[in-house]
């Protein structure tokens, strides 16, 4: 099937010609002491559930930022009122507040980049392809994402019909491999019928508009999901999500995922316990990811460093290692493809809510910290390079750095040959969240079970957490670190693992998209409980 790339919507057109105008109001007479842009965001979900109770869910968001930059400091106002007559308004009022505030010349302001610049600093060829010849401040940029099936004509009833349709074939799934298990073992603990089996289909578009004296640029990301739960008369649940940045293509179960959610689900209800201790330990992408997540992705954020509250930020300066030469995690925010896929995670943006155009960042080489992942106001205050980190929730909420795609890069060993390596261990595929602590420097992350390995074999046995519920891998990060044996290798061109569809909440939770992922790693020792 052909491929083509999401349009920014037309009906957006209005409110874009007039951004040009609103940051003219913004800033005009004050460019070398003032920066500011005008931010737009439209959010359009639509959402179905199948399971024991239907449920539906469509809504629309959309509302615009204003932003003045002065002596590092932000300011900022926000409106979902878009008629013209009170955007203009808006921007008039906040113009003289600040003109009242700062009536003086203040210090030199940022000064954005220009298209030339950024050209001449190996933009990606996401962004080349994109890109008009000879762009200038008053082109009309527009990136796009490709996809196969059209997210801008997906409705309620579509994705209600996936829904409902998938959750009856796993159904139908889930009562042959009880029937045929219990016909087969005939002993006098037969598996009981699931009590539940829930889909859910969703999917979100987002368009963002940004404009400064530099740029006029928007992106459209189409964010599809298909997640799927079984769980057992006694409380147990198996659960596979698929998904990313594309349309409802992206969002394919393999035979995989399907048993996941059904042989799996019957599995764990006599799966045995495990002891608490340290075992040699697989991590698979998910659960890899979470760790990436949790050890320094969170430390490595700038707005953490600058409030003090981060323990990478003395180390990096002492140029203190704090793992092996294994250790190496990457942040990335405009990762289109990966491992097996050509669509990327639902962490991924050309640009992020500060205009700022996302590169490749690795924040732990070998072992060695880098410089933090930044958005603006953290880059200056803290003189590091800028970064596409900084994000809020929505046009409603704070920005503040967070991450986008957090990874641990590629080994040179086969999924085979990394089991072999084990002699009595365990494999962990299946996150169940995680926690970190950035000043104190230790992680914990989740994981739904333990598939045991024996001898460099899987045995087919599964283990559950001591109390019966999920399995906590919780040590010091730097500890972790340095017990990293083997990766596994990608086929990906680029050397991009697979990264899962993920979330973060920071602080007061703030909820963001954001994928996690890595190869398969085998970790010598790790707490487990």
């Amino acid at each position: 099937m052909s491929r083509k790339k999401t349009a920014c919507p037309e009906h957006l057109n209005q409110l874009r010609s007039i951004m040009p105008e609103l940051l003219s109001t913004l800033e005009k007479g004050r460019e070398q002491d003032w920066y500011s842009f005008v931010w737009l965001e439209e959010s359009r979900q639509c959402l179905s559930v199948s399971a024991i109770t239907e449920r539906t869910n469509e809504s629309l968001d959309r509302g615009m930022v204003f932003r003045v930059y002065v002596n590092g400091k932000n300011f900022e106002k926000s409106t979902n009122i878009l008629d013209p007559e009170n955007i203009r308004l808006v921007a008039k009022k906040f113009r003289a507040e600040l003109d009242a505030k700062f009536p003086n010349k203040e210090i030199a302001g940022y000064q954005p980049k220009s298209w030339k610049q950024e050209l001449a600093s190996n933009l990606d060829k996401e962004y080349v392809e994109q890109l008009p010849e000879d762009s200038t401040a008053e082109s009309l940029i527009h990136f796009g994402v490709s996809y196969e099936d059209d997210p801008s004509k997906t409705t309620i009833a579509s994705l209600k019909k996936l829904s409902s349709t998938f959750r009856s074939k796993l159904q139908r799934k889930a009562k042959s491999f009880m029937d045929t298990e219990n016909e087969s073992t005939m002993k006098g603990d037969p598996y009981e019928p699931l009590v539940e089996m829930a889909v859910m289909a969703r999917q979100e578009l987002r368009t963002n508009i940004f404009v400064d004296r530099e740029k006029n640029m928007s992106q459209t990301l189409p964010i599809s999901l298909v997640a799927a739960t079984g769980i057992s008369k006694s409380g147990k649940s198996c659960r596979a999500t698929v998904g990313g940045l594309g349309g409802m293509e992206v969002t394919k179960f393999s035979l995989e995922d399907i048993e996941e959610v059904t042989q799996k689900t019957f599995k764990l209800t006599k799966a045995e316990k495990i002891e608490p201790g340290r075992y040699q330990v697989i991590s698979g992408p998910d659960v890899t990811g979470v760790i990436a997540h949790e050890a320094f992705g969170h430390t490595q954020e700038g707005d953490t460093w600058m409030k003090g509250r981060s323990i990478a930020m003395n180390l990096h300066l002492s140029q203190t290692k704090v793992g092996n030469e294994q250790a190496s995690i990457v942040n990335h925010a405009n990762l289109f493809s990966m491992e097996n896929k050509n669509h990327g995670s639902n962490g991924s943006y050309f640009f992020d809510h500060e205009g700022e155009l996302g590169r490749v960042q690795t924040i732990l080489d070998k072992g060695d910290l880098s410089t933090p992942m930044t958005d603006l106001t953290s880059s200056e205050r803290l003189q590091v390079p800028r970064t596409a980190n900084g994000k809020r929730e929505s046009w409603r909420r704070p920005l503040m750095a967070r991450q986008t795609n957090t990874y641990f890069t590629p080994g040179d060993k086969t999924f085979d040959e990394i089991i072999a390596m084990v002699k009595d261990g365990f494999l962990a595929q299946h996150a169940h969240g995680g926690m970190e602590d950035p000043k104190g420097g230790s992680l914990t992350a989740g994981t739904a079970y333990f598939e045991e390995i024996k001898d460099g074999v899987l045995t087919g046995k599964i283990f559950l957490g001591p109390s019966g519920g999920h399995i906590e891998l919780s040590d010091p990060v730097f500890s972790m670190l340095d017990n990293i044996i083997a990766k596994t290798k990608s086929v990906n061109a680029s050397h991009i693992p697979e990264n899962k569809f993920g979330g973060c909440g920071k602080y007061h939770k703030e909820l963001v998209s954001a994928g996690c992922g890595g190869p398969y790693i085998l970790w010598d020792s790790v707490n487990c409980g």
